[in-house]
């Protein structure tokens, strides 16, 4: 049986290491932008495409990271995230590995699917609810929410088998703002479920070996800002 060579702490931590020997470099990459449109239908938002500027960020990120030597592109099933991981895999000859388990959690999952939200409350209860998310920052303050407890033990299972499979490379996992969250909370021992706003298709560095997780960087959008210039409320 062969001994995985431990990495060094401080290898793990060199933003400048030229081999990933022993560990893995993951990039956490979030969606494009999907394509919303006023009081859409609660079951076609979750699993909405992207939408043209989504598609125009999917395409920067994937020329960004065309010069990297990307092992392998793991994406959720759902299609924006899919699309975006595309994106990036096709500049490097490689079709993206689908993870069920990285899918965003569900906001509304336990209401009405063919009702938009404004079909269930007044333009002024929607404020108070997400007022209250901004103030607890916790998925719960939605009152129809997933399990948030299973949505943490689905997406930190599928994240820790990427690492587990992918020791000696760098990785790209195309998924959602609420995953890459749940990681970032995991890492940083935070007990709020949303710590960064995460933008579209901005890229999260992480080195991985064992169980140890180290952040280089958070929440990386350079490439979108040459064509971008604003972000809709809807599409936040």
């Amino acid at each position: 049986m062969t001994t995985r060579k431990r990495v060094r702490t401080i290898d793990l931590e060199n933003p400048f290491a030229d081999s990933f020997e022993g560990m893995c470099e993951v990039l956490l990459v979030r969606h494009g932008e999907q394509q919303f449109f006023d009081n859409i239908p609660l079951g076609q938002a979750y699993d909405a495409p992207l939408s043209a500027l989504g598609k125009r960020q999917a395409e920067a990120v994937g020329e960004r990271l065309a010069p990297a030597r990307i092992g392998r592109v793991y994406t959720s099933n759902m299609r924006r995230a899919h699309d975006t991981g595309q994106a990036i895999a096709r500049h490097h000859g490689l079709t993206p590995v689908v993870e069920p388990d990285l899918r965003e959690i569900d906001l509304w999952q336990r209401a009405p699917q063919d009702k938009g939200l404004l079909d269930i409350y007044s333009r002024e209860q929607l404020a108070d609810i997400y007022r209250e998310v901004t103030r607890t920052r916790k998925h719960d303050a939605y009152p129809y929410c997933e399990d948030v407890d299973a949505f943490r033990t689905r997406v930190f299972s599928a994240f820790d088998q990427i690492v587990e499979e992918s020791i000696g490379m760098r990785v790209v996992v195309a998924c959602h703002g609420g995953v890459i969250n749940a990681i970032l909370s995991r890492v940083l021992g935070s007990v709020f479920d949303h710590l960064v706003s995460v933008h579209h298709t901005s890229i999260t560095v992480m080195r991985a070996a064992d169980t140890r997780r180290f952040l280089l960087t958070i929440n990386d959008y350079s490439h979108v800002m040459e064509f971008q210039k604003s972000r809709g409320d809807m599409n936040a």
